[in-house]
């Protein structure tokens, strides 16, 4: 077995592997389609593949994003999909190409990488549940709450600028949130059944919009974010009328509890759920003092809302990608290699949960692995993470 990063003339051997992998409507043939045919950022060696005997047997595919850490950025390898033939699966085929993607994320440039994927097999390459998955559920039977004044419709591609500046407006708080950009591909439904449709003032400016799936008995919204309350409203009549239309009795929104939907929705009866599902958001840091090079104005901008402005403090932070000390001295922040006596050991399960705000340090003291020393040390893990 071999390997190696695809060659252009292997893309629909590659297409047709992940489409005979994965279950019918999974989103992971219409994702690497996108990635390989319209992605700017996409190049050869983003796509992984073993092969055997000349054939394709398994691919990784990394997707090139910058994700949000406060006012930083931060470049992050998002890993969709990972496919094995199923003849070969259980062979050591999907373990190969993980260890090489992340080797070479990592020399890459990638200062993180991200997953959807199961909390029981990813640990093993250094991930860690990284990202809470909220899901809103709204009944049908509510109801609507619009006076009319904004209305819904579908997308087309000259809405896209209006639509990357509302998704920018209302995850700018939002933990490693996907930077976007105005260009129709990444907007445009990727399957048969997804629709995206948009919000629109009196004036017919874009306020809002969603994204969804919708089947003969199941509405999923994988998106949604509006600018004011006219367009979370259109946007929750809509849900409403979509729901009746097709007999579904409860419509199932991604969106956090801090959306202007979703404080919306729960007033008038709907539920908030942290589901799982059949995975886990992950997350694995590639290379400890490059993220911490990356987001240290970040850090900066937290000390300096914090008690420790008027203070210096340090603490050294041990990881498996690398050492680095943070020293803070009167509101600035800097790296250095030097060793302190405040310090942490933290191994791949607790690195990813505390740089993401999973988990707070108080709740990681104890795990196999996590060592903390020095007066304060928990206090500036808290405000720098």
């Amino acid at each position: 077995m071999q390997v190696r990063p695809a060659q252009p003339s292997e893309y629909a051997e590659i297409i047709a592997l992940v489409r005979a992998v994965f279950p019918r409507g999974d989103a992971a043939e219409a994702v690497l389609t996108t990635t390989v045919h319209n992605d700017p950022r996409f190049n050869p060696a983003c796509l992984r593949i073993a092969s055997d005997g000349g054939r394709v047997i398994g691919v990784l595919n990394v997707i090139d994003r910058f994700v949000r850490y406060g006012s930083a950025q931060v470049r992050c390898a998002i890993i969709a999909p990972l496919a094995v033939a199923g003849e070969h699966q259980g062979a050591g085929v999907g373990s190969a190409l993980m260890r090489d993607g992340l080797q070479w994320a990592r020399q890459a440039g990638f200062q993180l990488s991200m997953l959807w994927g199961h909390t029981w097999f990813y640990p093993r390459y250094g991930y860690a549940p990284g990202l809470k998955h909220y899901e809103v559920r709204l009944p049908t039977h509510l109801q609507p709450r619009n006076d009319g004044a904004y209305s819904l419709r579908h997308y087309n591609p000259a809405d896209t600028p209006a639509l990357r500046q509302v998704y920018h407006s209302e995850t700018a708080g939002l933990t490693l949130a996907e930077v976007r950009s105005d260009e129709p591909w990444e907007w445009r439904p990727l399957h048969p059944d997804a629709f995206v449709e948009v919000a629109v003032d009196p004036a017919r400016a874009v306020r809002g919009y969603m994204r969804g799936r919708l089947s003969e008995h199941r509405l999923e919204i994988g998106e949604l974010f509006g600018m004011d309350t006219g367009a979370v409203q259109a946007l929750f009549d809509r849900l409403l009328h979509l729901g009746h239309s097709k007999g579904v009795a409860e419509v199932r929104v991604t969106a956090t509890p801090h959306n202007r939907w979703s404080r919306l929705a729960f007033a008038q009866g709907a539920q908030l759920c942290l589901s799982s599902g059949d995975g886990a958001g992950m997350i694995r840091v590639l290379d400890w003092p490059a993220f911490l090079e990356t987001i240290l104005p970040e850090l900066g901008r937290r000390i300096a809302n914090s008690d420790f402005v008027a203070r210096r403090a340090q603490v050294h932070i041990e990881t498996p990608v690398g050492r680095a000390t943070v020293q803070v001295e009167h509101g600035r922040v800097s790296l250095s290699a030097a060793r302190s006596a405040n310090a942490v050991t933290l191994p791949f399960h607790a690195l990813g949960p505390l740089v993401t705000g999973y988990l707070p340090i108080a709740e990681l003291v104890g795990l196999p692995g996590v060592f903390i020393d020095g007066q304060g040390t928990h206090g500036l893990l808290d405000v720098l993470f």
